[in-house]
């Protein structure tokens, strides 16, 4: 787990105001003077839930009330999915006036709702995955990003520099990105870029991801793997979910935040 955290940057760190976690604290959720990363998924699912008013219902702010028994549910189930090894960035939270559940991967996902529809229940959804894996360094939970290596850019020898992103995920291999280039990379290049990697990193395989530049700036661009067999170069398409899923925020323009989305399904509908 990570280490303590004030209450004011926990709150800081959730983009909330300080009142929830003392409010969090009241209802026993937290610990003050033990607050980590684990406590501010609990504390930031908290919040939304405590604000969350189903159809048919009428609450005023003004009216102290207890937690329902779906908000504690939902409320422990975070703080589960934050020590979970099986949570993932997929990794979602569906909150009803039933309870909570959580699913960890599309498939999952889309049975919850067909399920729920066919039930007409209101529901919401939170990307806990997301949250979870957004965390700021030092606030970390079981959930990690790969650690990013200080290799920045590499010159080749036409004088070509390359910008990378470099991480190494599985023993003695080095997987390199390289994005933004106008023309794609050729056997030399990939070869040169290798053996520059390999100066910094040697008797490490290097893999090379590579994404050029989409002609004019436009459309979505997609990722290769490039590597050599026999005298050809393979360029193989790597889809980005997967990239997502692996290397999340560390790559630029991969990952996009995803906010709550409500689906309200009842009987008057």
């Amino acid at each position: 787990m990570s280490g303590y955290v004030p209450p004011a940057r926990l709150a800081s760190e959730a983009d909330l105001n300080r009142s929830w976690v003392h409010k969090a604290a009241e209802h026993g959720l937290v610990n003050l003077s033990t607050l980590d990363g684990e406590d501010l998924i609990v504390v930031r699912v908290f919040a939304f839930v405590d604000q969350l008013v189903w159809p048919g219902e009428r609450r005023s702010r003004a009216i102290t009330r207890n937690m329902e028994p779906w908000q504690h549910q939902a409320v422990n189930a975070a703080r589960d999915c934050a020590r979970s090894t099986s949570t993932k960035i997929d990794s979602v939270m569906w909150v009803g006036p039933q309870g909570a559940v959580i699913t960890h991967s599309p498939a999952e996902h889309a049975a919850y709702v067909v399920d729920a529809t066919a039930d007409r229940t209101s529901f919401v959804s939170i990307p806990l995955g997301q949250w979870i894996a957004e965390l700021p360094q030092g606030l970390e939970t079981v959930f990690k990003w790969p650690v990013r290596l200080p290799l920045n850019r590499v010159s080749l020898s036409d004088r070509t520099e390359l910008h990378l992103a470099a991480f190494q995920t599985v023993p003695q291999q080095i997987t390199v990105f390289v994005a933004g280039r106008p023309l794609p990379l050729d056997s030399t290049a990939l070869r040169e870029l290798g053996n520059q990697v390999s100066t910094h990193y040697p008797g490490e395989h290097i893999r090379v991801i590579e994404k050029p530049r989409t002609s004019g700036g436009t459309g979505p661009a997609q990722w290769w793997e490039l590597y050599e067999r026999g005298r050809h170069l393979v360029r193989r398409p790597v889809p980005s979910r997967e990239l997502l899923a692996e290397y999340g925020p560390q790559l630029d323009g991969l990952a996009q935040a995803r906010q709550p989305r409500l689906y309200l399904r009842s009987a008057d509908v």
